[in-house]
């Protein structure tokens, strides 16, 4: 994807990547347990058992694209003031996105990770490199800083859904600061020489962090102590909470499976992955579907929706070459970015494509959504000697 990695996750998640917060109400502090729906997948899940030998599945039928005309690049005149953005679900067909910030940001040798806040008016990011900058949306004013990371920039920032907690890793440790103060307020570890894979917030009852060599630890965000910790030895390249905060799932490279637990550590099921190069990227919002980023090598490269209790193959979308990827906190709709810069957006869970437009950049290294579907940001190498930046892209309220 052209974004240095600590680890041999695809940044995707993270930006795509970014985890997806319920919006669930928040449950009593402790450990939940899986809901009837969780076990009755638990025991449609046991039943799922790689078949090496065997010939995949055929394909489902892949929609078509070729109705939809491409748009030619935007004029990129970056506001001085950012209009507010109306939801990004509510796009007509042919409508183009407008640039609404430019925001220059220094080389770095770091990846850049991007995070909105839940009220989706203000943009975290570590373009900066040792430090979080906070980016208003609607005033273009720079807000305090977050300091005091040591060796590397963060791979992970998760903003708690009441915007009140803001957490990041630092190395093996993760940092949590008051976002209206400031303060660095709590130190979490993980586990020694950790490198966090995913971490976190389920509703404001719990936080949890995974690490690449499958370390689960989970807290309460009041106080910060610990609700529970386990393990899963392996190679851990993605990990997702279930909406209802009653699991969690977790993809083992090593043994091309993403196996489900529950907050105590019990394994509850297995959904075999095809390839050791497919991606977990998002859960849907009841629990249900699985959406991976699938390459198998030219012409297979796409994204996937299987079910989460049978395995089965929902929806087969070829995205070749498209290695960023967002989508909205309802699964209505998929934003995706490939190494042409080219923006398009689909509806799920149909895949229809309602958009597909050039960025007019030379480079674009990462995408994230905001929580309302109001704005897209993209790390960007602009052309000629502009330089990076992060750019958020959305549909104005008013004519720029």
């Amino acid at each position: 994807m052209g974004t240095p990695k600590r680890t041999s996750i695809v940044t995707g998640l993270a930006a795509v990547a970014v985890a997806l917060v319920s919006c669930a109400q928040p449950q009593p502090i402790g450990i939940p347990t899986a809901p009837a729906a969780v076990a009755q997948a638990a025991v449609a899940l046991a039943k799922v058992v790689p078949a090496p030998t065997s010939a995949p599945p055929p394909p489902t039928p892949v929609p078509q694209e070729a109705t939809l005309p491409t748009l030619a690049p935007p004029e990129q005149r970056p506001v001085t003031t950012p209009p507010s953005s109306r939801s990004l679900l509510d796009l007509h067909p042919g409508e183009a996105l407008q640039l609404l910030a430019d925001i220059p940001i220094a080389r770095t040798d770091f990846g850049v990770r991007m995070a909105f806040s839940p009220s989706s008016d203000t943009l975290l990011h570590n373009g900066g490199g040792l430090r979080i900058e906070r980016f208003n949306l609607l005033g273009t004013q720079q807000l305090r800083e977050l300091t005091g990371f040591d060796l590397f920039s963060p791979f992970i920032i998760s903003v708690s859904p009441d915007g009140l907690s803001i957490v990041a890793d630092d190395g093996p440790e993760i940092q949590v600061w008051r976002s209206d103060t400031g303060e660095q307020v709590a130190t979490l570890e993980l586990a020694p020489f950790s490198l966090v894979a995913n971490a976190g917030f389920h509703a404001n009852d719990l936080f949890f962090a995974v690490d690449s060599d499958g370390n689960i630890a989970i807290w309460d965000p009041d106080g910060w102590g610990e609700i529970s910790r386990f393990s899963h030895p392996g190679l851990i390249d993605a990990a997702i909470l279930f909406p209802d905060g009653s699991a969690i799932a977790l993809q083992d490279r090593r043994k091309q499976e993403i196996a489900i637990f529950d907050l105590q550590g019990t394994r509850l099921g297995t959904i075999p992955i095809e390839h050791e190069n497919d991606l977990l990227l998002s859960i849907s919002p009841t629990g249900d579907r699985f959406l991976l980023h699938v390459n198998y090598g030219y012409p297979t490269e796409g994204v996937r929706i299987v079910d989460v209790a049978t395995g089965e193959t929902l929806l087969d979308l070829p995205l070749l070459n498209f290695r960023q990827f967002a989508v909205s906190s309802d699964w209505s709709l998929l934003a995706a970015v490939g190494v042409q810069n080219e923006l398009r957006l689909y509806r799920l869970p149909e895949g229809e494509l309602i958009l597909a437009q050039p960025l007019g950049v030379a480079r674009t290294l990462g995408l994230s959504m905001s929580g309302d579907a109001s704005y897209l940001a993209l790390y960007v190498f602009r052309s000629g000697n502009a330089g990076p930046a992060i750019q958020v892209w959305g549909r104005p309220t008013t004519s720029p």
